[in-house]
């Protein structure tokens, strides 16, 4: 007889499975899943334990066999599934998600190479030319993090992601490259929560709306960007409105070093953080732990935000994965041509 607590362990594995296939590129035999499982979430299992959940998820329409050399691949289903799959599991996600790929993070400011984090938006293809337009003021003001982008069209994978029919999609750079960096060079960040940051006479005031990534299952970003709770075209072009942004948390005695990484990022093509604050001093009227520095982050959807603001549909995946920084380009190329 199986007891609820073996459900619920079978049911983890499952949906670690699924999360394994939908962050890979193509088709992943049962070999690498089992590696993965065990190097990602910790869970080791054999490769023929590893079969023979992937054919019960077969039968259920969740994955499919691609051909016994290549393995398999999840289907629409899957990724449903792995949305509304054990909400409670989930609570926390985002923050796991940032150390994950902060920790994947290889990006090189010094030579300006490597893996960098990136958010994904698909627009409709016909659409994408007005929604360039909706997003150059934002890039124009500086309310991103980098104006580096990368463009695909249907096909096409962009940050491990498959751009749907009919779309194209965007990336753009995340902010937890900053995390990555500061963690490579030995300074732990402390990412508390995502929010709207108001500005007032074209400079950062408040937060007046957060999401403790610690409790949330969901991107903050994406659902102040599906709410229309921004107004980054008002900041861009008059210097008062809402944006995207992130606050995070540093050791004083790390901001030293961490200005000058700051400097070296900035030299790479990766904006500087809006505000820094002082030690134990509330930032953006956010309180910060003792012998801490609040530092705020502008959001890597910003640009988007402003495009939604403008009318046009986009669908936005939040820190979906890592992007090759060789092959981004500047925005500006991209809407010139």
């Amino acid at each position: 007889m199986v007891t609820g607590s073996q459900a619920s362990h079978v049911e983890r594995e499952k949906l670690a499975m699924l999360r394994v296939l939908s962050n890979a590129p193509g088709a992943v035999g049962s070999k690498v899943i089992a590696r993965r499982l065990k190097t990602e979430y910790g869970i080791e299992l054999s490769e023929r334990a590893v079969r023979y959940h992937l054919r019960l998820l077969d039968e259920k329409g969740l994955t499919r066999k691609i051909s016994r050399r290549d393995g398999r691949a999840i289907t629409r289903l899957g990724l449903e599934e792995l949305e509304n799959a054990m909400v409670a599991d989930k609570v926390g996600f985002v923050i796991e998600k940032i150390e994950l790929l902060a920790y994947q993070d290889t990006f090189d400011p010094a030579t300006a190479s490597g893996q960098i984090p990136v958010n994904i938006s698909f627009f409709a293809r016909d659409s994408f030319p007005a929604a360039l337009k909706a997003m150059a003021s934002s890039f124009k003001a500086g309310l991103y993090v980098s104006k580096l982008v990368a463009v695909a069209e249907e096909g096409q994978r962009l940050g491990g992601r498959l751009v749907p029919e009919g779309s194209t999609g965007l990336a753009t750079v995340c902010s937890i490259v900053i995390n990555g960096t500061l963690l490579k060079a030995g300074i732990p960040m402390d990412s508390r929560f995502g929010g709207t940051l108001q500005y007032r006479l074209n400079k950062p005031w408040r937060f007046t709306d957060l999401i403790a990534y610690s409790g949330s299952s969901l991107d903050p970003s994406e659902i102040f960007i599906s709410g229309r709770m921004t107004n980054v075209d008002e900041v861009a072009r008059k210097g008062e409105g809402k944006i995207l942004a992130n606050f995070r948390e540093i050791p004083a005695v790390s901001v030293p070093l961490a200005n000058q990484l700051f400097g070296q990022l900035e030299q790479a093509g990766i904006n500087r953080p809006v505000a820094i604050g002082q030690p134990g001093l509330a930032l953006c009227e956010m309180a910060v732990g003792l012998n801490k520095v609040g530092i705020v982050l502008a959001g890597g959807l910003n640009p988007v935000a402003a495009a939604v603001e403008a009318g046009i549909k986009a669908t936005s995946k939040a820190m979906s994965g890592l992007e090759d920084f060789k092959s981004l380009v500047s925005f500006w190329d991209i809407y010139r041509t």
